[in-house]
């Protein structure tokens, strides 16, 4: 997503356009082709602004709600007269928040590219002001309605409003939330069914987190959380092994929490421990299994745990998301100790064939992480091919990872050639994934794996030193 953040309005956004081609042009008038650009500049932007009230608030975020989550794109500083604004690029129509840090201090809006939301942030709530789009003036009438029901869930002016006032306050609620739900109407079709799905899934999540919400019972002060004999007859409509059977669940901000929620409700009569297995039982749809196995991964205090994981499951981690947040967790948790199972990676060679460090098990493997700009790596490179040619007919593999950028891949290439280097080369693509969980700073840097795929070192003498052979020599007499 491409973002741009302003204080200022949207007019002299225009403005500041409109000179812009003004000034390209000839005279002060502008081209057909130059208004046409300016048009196209402006529609592929929505905005989002507001006034703060609250006392010590000098910044608002703007999160975008992807994958079940919400994911920060931007702060801004709120201005001397209390207005804040964003200007952003939509990747898709959906939802947005806007607020501050804590969940609970954050609202949704709607944004599609050519869309305004204007959200101004009191000392005890947020309003979606008259001044919004049609979506967003629908969006805020639900939200009035809901919101009285999440402050007695959540909000600590009710924590001794218990689950003995809770239940009967909710199932009250219920047919207010079902009429408002039958009476959405909408000119854009793909929000009038977001809308629906949220009012559903807004109830549903909500009388999940009654469950576990934090509650004082007044008489004997001390917490109170209901048992399951205590729940209304709601929740066992709540769950059903053929319900999530589409990831519309994802477009809201507690997805994925929603999620974890469910599948405890569903498996509360095990009497054993959970297990992800016993999870994904419960949702049909492979996009919300990959996201429980994701937010489990996450809770891995090991890499090697996290590396399980995602291992056993990996069938359900298909999607370009899926696998950089697998990165990350994995540059998170990795340290490299002696003995501790490689981080796998996988790079093309100079056919665009695909190779993997664990292709190699079986073999002492030497990884060199190299680049063709870096001086001290090029100095290596004969007493590389030396060391080679000494450890030719041994169980000995030699990887080059090379971390150019991709536009230099030709002259990767042309390294290769003048320098004679053969045997397995790879080329990474810039700074990645081997960088990342390797934590390396800087190159040359050589590691060296066992024969089971352990770490022997991740930062181990270069070849000009002889203790490299050495330390190869050793490894194969073991």
């Amino acid at each position: 997503m491409k973002l741009n953040v302003f204080i200022v309005i949207k007019e002299i956004f225009v403005l500041c356009i409109a000179l812009l081609f003004a000034a390209c042009g000839s005279g002060n008038k502008f081209h057909e082709h130059d208004n046409e650009l300016a048009k196209l500049s402006l529609d592929a932007f929505a905005e989002v602004k507001g006034q703060v009230h609250r006392e010590k608030m000098d910044e608002v975020g703007l999160y975008e709600v992807v994958d079940g989550a919400e994911t920060l794109i931007s702060k801004t500083r709120v201005g001397k007269n209390g207005w804040y604004g964003f200007a952003i690029e939509p990747a898709r129509p959906g939802f947005y928040t806007v607020g501050g840090e804590k969940t609970s201090e954050r609202i949704r809006v709607y944004l599609e590219a050519g869309d305004w939301a204007e959200v101004n942030i009191l000392e005890d709530t947020l309003v979606i002001t008259n001044r919004n789009t049609p979506e967003n003036l629908l969006l805020a009438r639900w939200e009035s309605i809901f919101e009285p029901v999440r402050r007695r869930v959540d909000h600590k002016d009710f924590i001794f409003f218990t689950y003995k006032e809770l239940f009967p306050y909710y199932m009250d609620f219920l047919p207010k939330a079902g009429a408002f739900k039958r009476e959405i109407r909408s000119e854009n079709p793909f929000f009038e069914e977001l809308l629906r799905q949220t009012v559903e899934y807004d109830v549903e999540y909500f009388a999940l987190r009654i469950l576990s919400a934090v509650k004082v019972d007044r008489a004997v002060m001390r917490g109170c959380r209901p048992e399951p004999g205590d729940y209304p007859d709601y929740y066992s409509t709540l769950v059903s092994k053929d319900k999530l059977n589409d990831s519309s669940l994802l477009r809201q901000p507690y997805g994925v929490d929603y999620l974890m929620s469910y599948t405890n409700l569903a498996l509360q009569k095990l009497n054993r421990k959970q297990t992800i297995v016993d999870q994904l039982e419960w949702v049909p749809c492979d996009l919300l299994k990959a996201e429980i196995v994701l937010r489990h991964a996450g809770w891995a205090k090991t890499y090697e745990k996290y590396d399980e994981i995602v291992t056993y499951f990996s069938k359900y981690l298909t999607t370009e998301s899926h696998h950089r947040r697998m990165d990350e967790l994995s540059a998170k948790l990795y340290v490299g100790n002696k003995g501790a199972k490689a981080a796998d990676f996988t790079y093309p060679d100079r056919n665009g064939k695909l190779v993997s460090l664990s292709d190699f098990k079986g073999k002492v493997v030497v990884v060199d992480v190299w680049a063709t700009w870096c001086g001290p790596c090029r100095k290596e490179i004969p007493y590389l091919i030396k060391l080679e040619e000494e450890m030719r007919g041994k169980d000995v593999v030699f990887i080059g990872v090379s971390v150019d950028e991709k536009k230099d891949h030709q002259a990767w290439l042309d390294v290769l050639d003048k320098e004679g280097l053969e045997g397995i080369q790879l080329f990474a693509s810039g700074w990645s994934q081997i960088v990342k969980d390797y934590k390396i700073k800087g190159i040359p840097r050589f590691m060296v794996f066992d024969r089971q795929g352990k770490v022997v070192t991740i930062d181990s003498p270069r070849p000009s030193d002889p203790r490299l052979k050495a330390l190869l020599d050793a490894e194969l007499e073991k």
